[in-house]
């Protein structure tokens, strides 16, 4: 078992689709939220629990959009997830298929899918498309699950083609033997690999989790205490009992690479001319507020004598957008109603702002 430079833990070679992700070159396209499961531990918002599609952030209306999402992340290749994909198969083959037509077969494409409906008709329209990769989630941890019987059958199913096949699953404390038995099962039949994923809480599942008696491991963090010593234990173990490559995937590394590798590669295709890309992939500028935005666009033009290129009216979000260090210098010279104020943003399609900074 090796420390990774992207603060996660593997046994053996990363999965293809890891290799990607970790590096930012992964399109996230959600297909839907429905799925055949209920999971305490499912972290999704209520709003994506809905059948609504996305690539990234970027809500999406028709397939173009997922290929513009694409392009301006210079994606390598896309996970595709949900919910449950299988659940609007058709829908998700689609996707599949206009990706790798738009983008060659070396697009690498893999998905998540429950196994609930992962029949070999169904099997056989995702590998058809193109699929490159596929990640089963069985309900492993429910005692009283309606479908892991059905799940496990379907599993066995993936093995009739020729991509990768794998499995993802949390670290759930107290779990250890179970997750011990789906790496035996998996390693059996010849899966390449097992995915272990740090145990977080979200606004959605937290109740949950605490009401069963598991605990965040500090006031900073969404990670559950213990998750992480157990994904080790059961890496440790693998090495010795199995032929899996393994991937404990940390917290850490979600929020401190993976998102930061993404925004960085989004960032230089989104950025304006008075945009500065931060090291965190972030874009920081200055702002103005004022009631009418084309009144202080001509003033600042004509009397501060400021180039109008450097401005940009976002009436949007009702603003006038300009270099840092103009709104510096403006916020110094003018009196009145205008407010100055430097933020920085998500590169992204909703464009989160993470700060914001008022001058005097």
């Amino acid at each position: 078992m090796r420390e990774t430079p992207y603060f996660s833990y593997s046994v053996r070679e990363l999965p293809k689709g890891c290799q990607l992700c970790v590096r930012g070159e992964k399109l996230v396209l959600f297909t839907t939220g429905a799925c055949p499961r209920d999971c305490f531990y499912c972290p999704l918002s209520p709003w994506r629990r809905e059948d609504v599609v996305y690539a990234n952030e970027r809500p999406v209306e028709r397939v173009r959009d997922i290929i513009e999402e694409a392009k301006i992340q210079e994606a390598k290749g896309a996970g595709v997830t949900g919910g449950d994909p299988l659940a609007r198969l058709d829908r998700t083959v689609e996707y599949i298929k206009t990706l790798k037509d738009s983008f060659g077969e070396r697009f690498h494409v893999h998905l998540y899918t429950t196994g609930a409906l992962a029949t070999k008709k169904n099997l056989e329209k995702l590998y058809d498309a193109g699929l490159d990769e596929i990640r089963f989630h069985p309900d492993l941890f429910n005692p009283n699950s309606k479908l892991f019987k059905v799940e496990i059958e379907n599993i066995r199913n993936a093995f009739d083609f020729g991509w990768d096949v794998g499995g993802e699953i949390p670290s759930i404390p107290g779990q250890l033997e179970r997750m011990r038995w789906y790496a035996g099962f998996l390693d059996k039949l010849g899966a390449k690999f097992l995915n272990v994923n740090e145990l977080e809480f979200s606004e959605t599942n937290l109740r949950a989790i605490l009401n069963r008696g598991f605990k965040p491991i500090s006031d900073e963090s969404s990670a559950i205490k213990g998750s992480l010593e157990l994904g080790l234990e059961l890496l440790r173990w693998g090495e010795e009992n199995t032929s899996l490559s393994y991937h404990l995937c940390t917290a850490k590394l979600k929020d401190a690479v993976q998102l930061k590798n993404r925004l960085r590669r989004m960032a230089k295709n989104v950025a304006r001319p008075y945009m500065e890309i931060t090291e965190e992939g972030t874009l920081r500028f200055g702002i103005a507020e004022y009631e009418d935005l084309n009144e202080l666009y001509e003033f600042l033009v004509e009397e501060a004598e400021v180039p109008g290129e450097w401005l940009y009216i976002n009436r949007e979000r009702g603003r006038l957008e300009m270099p840092e260090e103009v709104a510096v210098e403006l916020a110094d010279a003018i009196e009145g109603d205008v407010r100055f104020f430097i933020v920085e943003e998500y590169p992204t399609w909703d464009r989160i702002e993470v700060e914001r900074i008022p001058l005097p």
